[in-house]
């Protein structure tokens, strides 16, 4: 009986179908059809990403794949939800709304879709090359990147070309509404994207490699050029902010992406004696020791320094007589952090504040990419 019922079910859909696609003009038939093709090249994209979603357990790359599904998924959810629309040509209440096609607009985005594509293939080409490490996972980051960069520009072509807009999801049948995800979005929020791509797994939610461009989507606030000449950015959040940091430095190098990050504590009220900005210094040092170790220290005077007295402490800190600092060095150090190091700093007699300052594995072409930047300019 079961399977009597599925079969009636079947051809009743099928009727319910053929009724709908007798009633179509042949331009909205042909219109159904493309939409169809999109629709179809989307699954595939959405399954594809999924396969490659499976071969990561976490990280950076991970959540790019994440978020481009999401995107992916709208994408689906808008293309399902007019295609229906058409077809029940007024026997099924929907509510849609649409916005006028922009052929012009449609035409520069299929451009730049076709560019980002070929960009992905010659990456995915040269990533073939490394068997693992850290160059290749610095360009499979930069493929998920680019991917999910393509996956935007599908959904602006698909709002230009079709005249197609964010939807409510009241309006959509129970089988498109598991593809939407919860995240709501306006006609003029085209792509969608979720408030903010989740954090990576390194120091404050930074990856070594990662671009100005997944930094701005994991906090919101795009990287300041504060310092060519050293390719440094500043940041005021982190992906994952810590209450004892008020702004970040970043080392961002055109090839090899991030390859530092200086953590620059708030300032620090203190004595003549530095006794406060002392334990803020040692209460850091030790969340790190609990993390990476034990350190190497250095606590010392300048020997011919004038400024020995235990309430001068300030002052030969400020006048760089004195140091307090700390060094964690590779190998080992997990998130491909080749050293980490903090270190005490003076503003005045009764103001410090310390900078833990993390360098990544990839350090090494950053520095030399500025140094022949600073040949090439003689």
């Amino acid at each position: 009986m079961r399977a009597r019922g599925f079969v009636v079910c079947i051809l009743a859909v099928t009727m319910l179908q053929g009724c709908m696609e007798k009633d179509l003009t042949p331009e909205q038939k042909a219109y159904v059809s493309r939409l169809e093709a999109e629709l179809s090249q989307t699954k595939q994209s959405i399954d594809e990403a999924g396969k490659s979603a499976s071969a990561y357990s976490g990280g950076l790359i991970k959540d790019l794949i994440s978020t481009r599904v999401e995107i992916l998924k709208i994408n689906q959810a808008l293309l399902e939800q007019r295609i229906l629309a058409v077809q029940s040509q007024g026997s099924v209440k929907i509510e849609t709304t649409a916005s006028k096609p922009d052929e012009e607009a449609a035409s520069k985005l299929a451009t730049e879709i076709t560019k980002t594509k070929s960009a992905i293939t010659s990456a995915k080409v040269e990533a073939a090359q490394y068997s693992g490490g850290l160059i290749q996972a610095l360009k499979l980051s930069t493929i998920a990147t680019s991917e999910q960069t393509l996956a935007m520009l599908e959904q602006q072509y698909l709002v230009a070309k079709y005249g197609l807009n964010p939807i409510r999801a009241s309006a959509l049948p129970s089988s498109t509404l598991s593809a939407v995800p919860t995240t709501s979005a306006s006609p003029s929020q085209a792509p969608a994207k979720p408030d903010l791509m989740p954090p990576g797994s390194g120091p404050l939610g930074f990856e070594a490699g990662i671009n100005g461009d997944v930094i701005e989507k994991m906090t919101g606030e795009t990287p300041r050029l504060v310092k060519e000449s050293e390719n440094l950015y500043l940041i005021d959040r982190a992906p994952k902010p810590n209450d004892a940091f008020e702004q970040y430095g970043l080392v961002i190098s055109p090839t090899v992406g991030l390859c530092v990050v200086r953590a620059i504590g708030k300032t620090i009220q203190t004595n003549d004696f530095g006794h406060q900005l002392q334990a803020g210094y040692d209460t850091m040092k030790e969340a790190l020791t609990a993390i990476y170790g034990k350190p190497k220290t250095y606590d010392f005077l300048m020997p011919s320094s004038i400024w020995k007295d235990s309430n001068d402490w300030m002052t030969g800190l400020y006048k760089q007589d004195r140091t307090l600092a700390a060094e964690w060095k590779g190998p080992g150090i997990k998130n491909y952090i080749n050293s980490i190091s903090i270190d005490a700093r003076a503003l005045s007699r009764d103001k410090g504040y310390f900078v833990v300052e993390y360098t990544f594995n990839n350090s090494p072409e950053c520095t030399a990419e500025l140094k022949k930047q600073t040949n090439d300019s003689l």
